[in-house]
Formats: structure tokens, C-alpha cells, sequence
């Protein structure tokens, strides 16, 4: 008698997204029709998920534009948000920012307060 091999049906682990590391988004991962702008559109969105991606996006482009919108954002009610804005911000090395992320050393959030602490090491050349 020769047995049959059961084959097992691949179930999802999980079926929920999770949100997404700022600092874990490549160039790659942006479509090239989203533009700074648009981007900074995003930071406004009612989804954290999108607001977190969107300072990263940021931050990989490294333009000037992004700073005060960034800026902004280390005050967002979602630490993912705030993890974003300040990694974003040490990826731009804009002085206008050193301000900002003096007072993200505050915040509530430990990872927010090393995230801007590297922020102000980059800007200031450390």
C-alpha cells in the first residue's frame, strides 16, 4: 500500500499591516510619480501608517522643502510618526531643524528622544 503525501495549505500568519520603520524605507520603495510635495501632503493624512512612510520618503530625499513639515510632524500623536520626523530630519542635516529636535529630546518616547539625539549628531557633524 503506498501512502499519499498530505500537502499542507499555506495559511497567512497574520492577515493585519503593521506599520512601517521611517528609517527602514528605500529609495526604491517610492514610487517616482510621489514627489516632495506630495509627500508632505501625506504627513497629513488621517492614517499613521502613511504619515510614518511619508517622513521617511522625506527623508531619503533630502530636500529642504521637508524640514518644516517635519518639524511639525515630531509633534504627531503617533510615535511611529515622531520616529519618522526626526530620523527624516538628521537624513535633511538642516540647521533650521536643530531647534525642534532640542525639544524632541523631551518627548514622552524613549526611541523619539534617541532617534533626535542621533538627528542633531548628524546635523552637527558628530
Amino acid at each position: 500500500m503506498v501512502s499519499k503525501s498530505k500537502t499542507k495549505s499555506k495559511k497567512p500568519v497574520h492577515n493585519t499591516i503593521e506599520p512601517t520603520r521611517a528609517d527602514t524605507i528605500a529609495p526604491s520603495d517610492i514610487p517616482a510619480e510621489k514627489s516632495v510635495e506630495h509627500l508632505i501632503q501625506e504627513l497629513k493624512s488621517p492614517n499613521e501608517i502613511i504619515r510614518s512612510a511619508a517622513a521617511g520618503a522625506l527623508g531619503h530625499s533630502k530636500s529642504e522643502k521637508a524640514v518644516e513639515p517635519l518639524i511639525l510632524a515630531l509633534k504627531d500623536q503617533h510615535v511611529y510618526v515622531r520616529h519618522g520626523a526626526a530620523w527624516a530630519l538628521g537624513e535633511i542635516k538642516s540647521e533650521n531643524a536643530t531647534d525642534a529636535l532640542r525639544l524632541a529630546l523631551n518627548d514622552e518616547d524613549e526611541i523619539t528622544r534617541g532617534k533626535a539625539a542621533e538627528a542633531l549628531g548628524k546635523i552637527q557633524g558628530n
